[in-house]
């Protein structure tokens, strides 16, 4: 069977900050996080690439990452790659700031398909990283006070990021992408739940099969039918979440078959949907709350 892409990384924190530095080269394949992700790159040659669009990332750079979403880097040894990282409970987020719905401006936009990279101006670009080593030295410190410092200056870093559209100097650096495949991306996302198959999609897309299927692989790493399975069981996933039924979370996310759907899944997340617990232990309130202001993905 191909690989659907697997998931790396846990969080069993409100959030967790990480400071590295490499001089080595690396390679991380396809992957995805049940947490949302903020990379803000301080220097090195990297190339990241989230679903289908490839970044080249410039010193001072930030990339949001989305729970669910594929993504992988490469990062050459030329230079040393340098690296703040901030794994994020989408729980937590939405606890934040509640007048405004909570924080995950960045991450919603970068679903709507304006990009996950922005390019802050000089003088914010000072302030957040400003903020993320005062965080860091935050979180090392053994002081009572230093949690609640450290929620502090993560909120304010937080809101600027949301707030970045209202900067005059913000810039979505483009992306190297496909575009036919960056349609059919969309397409899948919004429609998890109908018919999906190669034919139907290179037929929207004006493509013949082959040549859809190719170009496919070579923007995602994987096949049509290895990407639509991975998403229709992060889809499945959250519909159990917020207390569906394994029977009709199955038909929801595009399964007509039971026994189909519960091998897919066993095979995808190692336990049946009927066993299947949430990591980041949402109860169905919370759920429920997440869902209604967009931070849980529902297909349109």
């Amino acid at each position: 069977m191909e690989s659907t892409g697997s998931e790396r990384g846990y969080l069993r924190e409100r959030f967790r900050l990480f400071h590295t530095v490499d001089q080595k080269e690396l390679r991380v394949d396809w992957h995805f996080h049940s947490f949302d992700k903020v990379v803000f790159f301080r220097g090195g040659h990297v190339c990241y690439t989230v679903e289908s669009q490839t970044y080249q990332l410039s010193p001072g750079d930030i990339l949001t990452v989305g729970h669910g979403q594929l993504h992988r880097m490469r990062s050459l040894s030329d230079v040393p790659y340098e690296r703040y990282i901030l794994y994020l409970s989408s729980a937590f987020l939405a606890s934040l700031a509640p007048e405004a719905n909570g924080l995950n401006a960045c991450f919603l936009r970068a679903r709507d398909g304006n990009g996950c990279l922005l390019r802050l101006a000089e003088s914010d670009r000072a302030q957040a990283f400003n903020l993320l080593t005062r965080m860091e030295k935050a979180t090392q410190d053994p002081s009572p006070y230093s949690p609640a410092l450290a929620k502090a200056l993560l909120t304010e870093l937080l809101i600027m990021l949301c707030r970045a559209p209202e900067r005059p100097a913000v810039s979505h650096p483009d992306a190297q992408s496909d575009e036919k495949i960056a349609q059919a991306l969309h397409y899948v996302q919004t429609h998890l739940g109908e018919d999906l198959s190669c034919d139907m999609l290179s037929r929207r897309l004006n493509m013949s099969r082959s040549s859809f299927q190719h170009r496919f692989k070579a923007a995602t790493g994987r096949s049509p039918h290895a990407y639509i399975r991975l998403k229709r069981l992060l889809y499945a996933s959250e519909l159990l979440t917020g207390g569906e039924g394994a029977i009709s979370a199955g038909r929801k996310c595009g399964y007509t078959d039971h026994s189909a759907f519960c091998h897919a899944f066993f095979n995808q997340f190692g336990v049946t949907p009927s066993a299947f617990r949430p990591r980041d232990s949402l109860n169905y309130s919370q759920y429920k709350r997440l869902s209604d202001l967009g931070w849980i993905f529902r297909p349109g």
